[in-house]
């Protein structure tokens, strides 16, 4: 409706796109698993984002996301994260919520963490174990589940957030990830 035209390439093929489409680009949406790859090809003055992060935003999640990644940077030795997803899609080699995420997250703390997952509507009821929570952007859950689930992890005093601001987070262009809403990024 916006008269917007929408053009989808792999992350190999970005800065080729972005030199050859004849005009600037309005904004850039990458999956959040390319993150690290597509912030070094898109220029500083084109908006870049997720799909997880307008996902949270869309669901009314996107506040409480912001406000627990922080607690990443407290994870230590021991810890247990869960990484809840909505979908129950089949799982593939290096799997985001399995592989990579686990990876990024010892990675970027230098802990030893433990990770429990969880899909579809297999969300725990009890959350004491865990130190944080990582969950997808929503996609295949309704509003009502997903602020259900943030309300338990806020109920029990479990930071919660989400795959595209902890993966923008530890890649250190969450500020920018999140420009695109000014009403939001201005308070980070």
């Amino acid at each position: 409706e916006a008269g917007a035209v929408s053009v989808v390439v792999k992350e190999t093929e970005l800065a080729e796109t972005l030199k050859n489409i004849g005009k600037k680009t309005k904004m850039v949406v990458t999956d959040s698993q390319a993150f690290a790859e597509v912030s070094k090809v898109v220029p500083l003055d084109i908006p870049l984002t997720s799909f997880s992060i307008l996902m949270a935003r869309y669901k009314g999640f996107l506040e409480d996301a912001l406000t627990g990644v922080s607690a990443i940077d407290n994870l230590k030795d021991g810890d247990t994260v869960l990484v809840a997803e909505g979908c129950t899609h089949h799982r593939q080699c290096n799997d985001i919520g399995t592989v990579k995420l686990p990876g990024w997250l010892t990675r970027y703390t230098g802990a030893q963490l433990t990770f429990e997952t969880s899909s579809g509507t297999g969300f725990p009821e009890d959350l004491s174990g865990f130190a944080a929570i990582v969950h997808c952007g929503g996609c295949m859950l309704n509003e009502r589940e997903m602020k259900y689930r943030i309300a338990c992890a806020q109920d029990a005093g479990i930071p919660i957030t989400n795959y595209g601001v902890a993966i923008a987070y530890m890649n250190g262009i969450l500020k920018r990830s999140v420009e695109v809403f000014p009403e939001i990024w201005k308070t980070l």
